[in-house]
């Protein structure tokens, strides 16, 4: 814990404003209090280990969940705590809110709103994220998790690179609204040690847990509330991104075959072979960005073609399309058959903006429509800034 009661019952807060030999003075002469369960707790000061409270061994507080908190932890909260008090808001430091029984890490208000702010270091179950949050939203608060930034992600100078993000750190990424039609996704993450805020912005799905993603880079002292957004991509953002999902596309389709176990059996060759096409021979329409693949975690090489193999099925084309041959794709995928159901309608709509005849996998082999879908998606938000 960063908090405590002295003797007279005022608050105590450590940053780092107080030297270290004069806590060490300070403890001889005080006695420190939890504020929840009011037990007397102990104000551990080393050389390496970052000040902080303890309560003794033997405690039945509910507060004691919040120590053995990693240095990183610690350092971050006090970093986050000087900031959102220097830009002169009020800001407490692990308040215990009484109605839903939770404590987090900093509650900021900020236009008459109170803010709960998560500083998250380490992987927790899934399950816990959503309690809390059911919790601050039952007393209207909107909270807000900043993640601890992944080491590739910290070390990488480059502004746009492909990384792999664990189940846990998918759960963090959020929508921003704007006034253009496609949604701003990001996920905001810190770096206590260099003192960064870390922007990953501008997903996009390449396989699994690999993206595609711009990466920008924002000291502290320069945050502001509310939080900064990411500007849009610029051209060599977006050519960049086409890079990394083109590499992907390419190793993925020269690697199904040479790696694949179950050969034939596997649907994407099989279907490769009733359409008489080697995977790497597929036009540049398959395998596309459009909006919401991320919702397959197949390549988007896979769930458009057996798309397209499932259409060609019924002698039908993406004009002539029923949306309960979807509804009915979409149930042989794993995930949220709400979101996948989006994805093959997006790209339907593309397949019809670009007039093309699913029956002649020999037109625009050449073609690459990679830079095309994403420079149309991006771009619109350059004109509406």
């Amino acid at each position: 814990m960063l908090t405590a009661l002295t003797s007279q019952g005022k608050q105590v807060v450590l940053t780092r404003q107080t030297s270290l030999d004069s806590l060490r003075e300070w403890r001889k002469t005080e006695t420190f209090h939890c504020p929840q369960c009011k037990e007397q707790v102990l104000l551990k000061v080393g050389d390496i280990i970052i000040p902080h409270f303890a309560h003794h061994q033997q405690t039945n507080c509910r507060d004691s969940f919040s120590e053995g908190e990693s240095p990183t932890h610690l350092l971050g909260k006090i970093q986050l705590y000087e900031l959102f008090s220097q830009l002169q808001l009020q800001t407490e430091m692990e308040p215990y809110l009484p109605d839903i029984q939770q404590r987090p890490d900093l509650l900021v208000t900020w236009q008459n709103q109170q803010v709960p702010i998560e500083f998250q270091c380490s992987t927790i179950p899934i399950a816990l994220i959503l309690e809390r949050n059911a919790g601050y939203h039952s007393i209207n608060m909107q909270p807000i998790w900043i993640l601890l930034t992944p080491p590739k992600i910290q070390d990488s100078s480059a502004c746009v690179l492909t990384h792999r993000f664990s189940q846990f750190q998918q759960h963090f990424i959020r929508p921003i609204h704007s006034s253009t039609k496609e949604t701003l996704t990001i996920l905001l993450t810190y770096n206590p040690q260099k003192q960064q805020f870390h922007y990953v912005s501008h997903f996009i799905h390449l396989r699994g847990t690999s993206f595609a993603i711009c990466h920008s880079v924002m000291r502290i002292k320069h945050q502001t509330i509310p939080f900064a957004i990411p500007a849009a991509p610029s051209t060599t953002d977006i050519e960049g991104l086409t890079r990394h999902y083109q590499s992907a596309r390419r190793k993925y389709l020269r690697s199904v075959i040479g790696y694949n176990q179950r050969g034939i059996h596997h649907r994407f060759l099989r279907a490769c072979y009733e359409m008489r096409v080697q995977p790497i021979q597929l036009p540049a329409w398959i395998g596309v960005p459009t909006f919401r693949q991320e919702a397959f975690s197949e390549s988007d090489c896979e769930w458009q073609l057996l798309l397209v193999a499932a259409i060609r099925q019924t002698r039908r084309t993406p004009f002539q399309l029923d949306r309960s041959l979807i509804r009915t794709f979409v149930k042989t995928f794993e995930g949220d058959s709400t979101l996948q159901l989006e994805a093959c309608e997006h790209y339907m709509d593309f397949l019809r903006e670009q007039r093309i005849d699913i029956y002649r996998l020999d037109i625009f082999i050449g073609r690459d429509f990679t830079l095309e879908v994403l420079s149309g998606r991006f771009l619109a938000m350059h004109a509406r800034n």
